[in-house]
């Protein structure tokens, strides 16, 4: 059915799917927090239906035939410069980019395109137009497949495939018509499989905005917005299902935190809360679980095997003064009560070893804060004491 299509045809489906590629990415753009780069992939289409629209122009109007096929090869070149820089974007909202640069590569096409009429050649047109879609879709392809590691969606391996394939696709046309010969593909299938590889590309982008928001979205429901650690709820539900015998829950809460609060401000407070939280993190074992339980107090789950508890608390109690804050003076210190309580055949559910690390934490504020407090012994042994 595809070898019945003639260019005509052809070329009305294509302005037709990047129409239709425009108008879905544009609704993207309007509903979407994570837009970043779909406004300009919606323009990148745009861009090439008015090229695919001077092509089709310029074989009907020979009078015209000049000008129309410059104009389309110009602007095609433009289109996939800003179809390329627009996955940049997707792949990487963060990334910093000047769009101006989509500009340089069309207007080098305008300066070749004046200075030695290629254009006028269909073969020398059409092949370098391939070409250059394939540089840019394996380029692209590359990006968003390196970007994995930072952000592994699991659309973004299919998106990658697609642009590598459209990447093959279109060095298989772009050596055809620089061979004139049609062995594997002839025009109109060529630019048929270009036209369903763009309806896929944009389908595609709805599913990877869609996943990034989902992700977001859980991770705004698990996590504490001030300090990224994990919230309560999170917490509970996960440590729950995996306590036995010699786990660990540590409850750490900052001393006298209502004072420093009233003393320098709430944003300082905020401050203390995250860069303690920070710096508790990276001293915690990759198999501890760490959360904020609310206001100032957190909650460590330490699981058996992963190191003594009372000895990382000690190391985390000590190493909290140290820490500097930009909103606080430079002399002050920050200072944090820590209870610890060991799971047994005795006390072996979340609420109960939450309820007996609250009291060892109670117990070494009532003994002057700035101290850990081992619920086994109820006992605050001196020599891992450092008065406070």
């Amino acid at each position: 059915m595809i070898n019945e299509l003639d260019m005509p045809t052809v070329l009305f489906l294509q302005k037709t799917s990047y129409i239709a590629g425009a108008l879905t990415l544009g609704y993207l753009r309007l509903t979407s927090t994570e837009s970043r780069g779909v406004g300009l992939l919606a323009a990148s289409f745009v861009v090439l239906a008015v090229a695919s629209t001077s092509a089709g122009h310029a074989e009907t109007h020979p009078a015209f035939y000049g000008p129309l096929s410059l104009m389309s090869i110009v602007l095609a070149v433009l289109g996939y410069s800003l179809l390329g820089l627009a996955f940049v974007l997707i792949s990487d909202p963060a990334r910093k980019i000047k769009i101006g640069l989509a500009l340089l590569p069309a207007a080098l096409t305008l300066a070749a395109g004046v200075v030695t009429a290629f254009h006028l050649n269909n073969t020398y047109r059409a092949s370098a137009f391939n070409f250059l879609a394939c540089l840019t879709m394996a380029a692209t392809a590359l990006v968003v497949f390196m970007d994995a590691h930072r952000e592994p969606l699991p659309i973004r391996k299919l998106v990658a495939a697609i642009l590598a394939a459209y990447s093959l696709l279109s060095l298989t046309m772009a050596l055809e018509f620089s061979l004139n010969s049609f062995a594997l593909l002839d025009v109109a299938s060529g630019f048929f499989l270009m036209i369903l590889s763009k309806f896929v590309l944009a389908i595609a982008i709805v599913i990877f905005i869609s996943e990034r928001q989902h992700i977001k979205i859980r991770h705004l429901a698990e996590r504490d917005a001030l300090t990224g650690l994990y919230n309560r709820r999170f917490f509970n539900e996960n440590v729950s299902k995996q306590l036995r015998n010699g786990d660990a829950i540590l409850y750490l809460d900052i001393d006298h935190f209502k004072q420093l609060n009233d003393r320098w401000g709430h944003a300082a407070g905020d401050e203390v809360l995250a860069k303690m939280a920070q710096a508790v993190q990276s001293m915690l074992p990759p198999t501890a679980l760490f959360g904020r339980q609310g206001g100032e107090e957190f909650i460590i789950f330490l699981p058996s095997g992963a190191g003594d508890p009372l000895l990382l608390a000690e190391r985390v109690r000590k190493a909290l003064p140290e820490i500097r804050y930009l909103r606080l003076g430079p002399d002050v210190s920050v200072t944090a009560s820590i209870g610890i309580a060991r799971a047994s055949n005795d006390r072996s559910s979340l609420p109960e070893l939450c309820r007996e690390a609250d009291r060892g934490l109670y117990l070494a504020k009532a003994a002057g804060r700035n101290r850990v407090c081992d619920t086994d012994t109820d006992h605050i042994p001196e020599n891992y004491l450092r008065l406070g």
